[in-house]
């Protein structure tokens, strides 16, 4: 019996594949004649779809993190990351750079990143509906977007971002009662600062929740709805049911878009009592939400790219 059972270990291990390692590699690319850093966490030995990853707003290296995320990703894993521009690399995102407050703009995000899978070389040689596209927070605002607009995009991916403008999640939470956004601000307060932005729309001078007027007329009045309705691929969104950060309503008005529209490759998970990151009070889901990715995508292949 014990003979039988060393043959039965050793047969599945022959029959495993076997992946020597999953490395983080760091790379440059030009785009718009600058060279940008990017990172590529991938397994050594064999090619997994690639997953073009936005990650959330502000100016922290946030490769640092890349490892983490996947880190129960089954093989075969290949994730490549855009860094933002004047990003330095460790930075805590305490303080940013000029050069970063002066791009930091949504068309600026989804640009690039257009451009990023048209010039990286693994990227590029890549054909339609071949790329998953995955966002987080502001990214999973900026997904959309590079989905809809790259013929590479096969799958979208949002974790901790829905379907309303980010002006009415913020006056959400402040008729909630959800501090800080009721207190000490109010909904008065942010239509007041609106209404200035809108005045003010580029200016770098003035600043709200820790950004630029500059960058917030470029997202608070954006509908992601507009974007949800154009695209035709298979769309995933994860949200947190205590979500801090984006209101659980904006997943559930996207919830509902698609519910009326059940011809559409659509599927949202709400985690109960969990946070923008995922984080439930007995249990993370972020790690596992994003190991799901892999068996959602073999599960729900993109339809054929337009002619």
């Amino acid at each position: 019996m014990f003979r039988h059972l060393l043959l039965a270990i050793a047969a599945s291990i022959l029959t495993f594949p076997v992946f020597a390692a999953r490395l983080l590699d760091e790379g440059t690319v030009g785009i718009n004649g600058q060279q940008r850093r990017y990172y590529h966490l991938h397994d050594t030995e064999a090619v997994g779809t690639p997953i073009l990853l936005l990650h959330g707003s502000g100016c922290r290296d946030y490769s640092v993190r890349m490892q983490f995320y996947f880190e129960r990703y089954p093989a075969p894993l290949s994730v490549y990351y855009l860094d933002k521009p004047g990003v330095q690399k460790g930075a805590d995102g305490e303080s940013c750079t000029t050069e970063y407050d002066a791009a930091d703009l949504m068309e600026n995000r989804v640009s690039d990143n257009l451009a990023f899978l048209d010039s990286q070389p693994d990227l590029r040689a890549r054909g339609p509906r071949s790329v998953a596209v995955l966002g987080f927070s502001e990214g999973g605002a900026v997904a959309p977007l590079v989905a809809l607009r790259s013929p590479k995009a096969g799958w979208l991916a949002t974790i901790g971002a829905g379907g309303l403008p980010q002006s009415q999640v913020l006056l959400i939470f402040a008729d909630r009662g959800v501090e800080p956004y009721a207190k000490p601000f109010s909904r008065d307060y942010f239509l007041q600062t609106y209404a200035d932005i809108k005045a003010h729309p580029d200016d770098v001078d003035k600043d709200f929740f820790g950004h630029k007027y500059r960058y917030w007329s470029s997202h608070l009045f954006y509908d992601p709805l507009t974007t949800y309705a154009q695209l035709n691929i298979p769309i995933i969104n994860a949200m947190g049911e205590k979500d801090e950060s984006e209101a659980i309503e904006a997943g559930r008005a996207l919830r509902d878009f698609f519910t009326q529209r059940p011809q559409r490759n659509f599927r949202f998970v709400e985690f109960p009592n969990a946070s923008h990151g995922l984080k439930a009070p007995d249990k993370d889901h972020l790690q596992d939400f994003i190991a799901s990715l892999a068996e959602w995508m073999k599960a729900n292949p993109p339809p054929p790219a337009p002619r």
